[in-house]
């Protein structure tokens, strides 16, 4: 099976996973990343060490078709942030990190954890119009517990996700001509600042699942004197008699008191002034 690829080091082991499954890679495709939260290196090394052409531009439908007439067969696109081109000659499936139909949208991992779910996914589907709207070739579910965070759930998808793509790469056919047209389902935006958010009036609970939700890239803390990104914390919930805000440090962890328990910084990042 001869294809090309779309993707950065977030899914990189589905890279792995179709060279694994005998596909030949006829041409990789990312985008330029920050190298501090998204990072594009592993995929760009695979292309290169196999002397794989490979670009970080936006691909177009010119590309798609180019490699149609040099015999590719499919574009498998795996955390690639840029529309692919619908109505063209190559067969087009994405990787999406979340039990569709439910959480279509760029970013569904912590709006997961902000809504409280207890069950997430890898879904496989055809690339069309609507984002994440596509047919479903296949799909497989996990649980998500109440001790989840972004980088737990990370982890799982990065460990599922190549096993399905692998299984789709070798019944390739059947899987495309029988994919399952998705309902009706929910979009998710990304989350907006004010949602990655905690402040002092703010309750344990909901504390809790926004620290979780951004583990390792982190939320924003405001307080009376200061606002900062908590890259890593946890939530200990009990009752106190302490006002929101009041600091103290336990075993050199920095604790900040809120409503119904305490805010645990284990790595933070003060904020750029305006």
């Amino acid at each position: 099976m001869k294809i090309a690829y779309a993707g950065f080091d977030l899914l990189y082991p589905c890279l792995e996973a179709l060279e694994e499954a005998g596909c030949t890679i006829l041409k990789v495709f990312t985008y330029p990343t920050d190298n501090q939260y998204e990072f594009n290196r592993q995929v760009t090394a695979f292309a290169q060490a196999r002397n794989i052409p490979w670009t970080d531009r936006r691909v177009t439908k010119a590309d798609l078709e180019e490699l149609a007439t040099a015999g590719c067969d499919t574009l498998f696109s795996a955390g690639y942030i840029y529309r692919i081109p619908v109505n063209t000659p190559l067969r087009c499936v994405n990787v999406h990190p979340a039990l569709l139909p439910v959480g279509r949208g760029p970013w569904p991992m912590p709006c997961t954890i902000l809504r409280g779910l207890s069950e997430s996914g890898v879904t496989l589907h055809k690339v069309a119009e609507g984002f994440d709207t596509g047919d479903i070739l296949l799909q497989e579910a996990f649980p998500v517990t109440e001790r989840d965070d972004l980088e737990t759930m990370t982890e799982t998808i990065r460990t599922v996700a190549p096993r399905l793509v692998k299984a789709c790469a070798a019944d390739f056919e059947h899987l495309w001509t029988s994919a399952v047209p998705q309902p009706e389902g929910e979009y998710w935006p990304e989350p907006s600042d004010e949602e990655r958010t905690i402040t002092l009036e703010d309750s344990a609970q909901r504390a809790d699942r926004v620290v979780r939700a951004f583990a390792g890239y982190g939320c924003l803390f405001r307080t009376e004197e200061e606002t900062f990104t908590v890259v890593r914390g946890e939530v200990r919930f009990g009752r106190h008699t302490e006002e929101p805000g009041t600091r103290r440090v336990e075993g050199g962890v920095l604790q900040y008191a809120i409503h119904g328990g305490w805010l645990r910084i284990f790595e933070r990042r003060n904020e750029p002034e305006a």
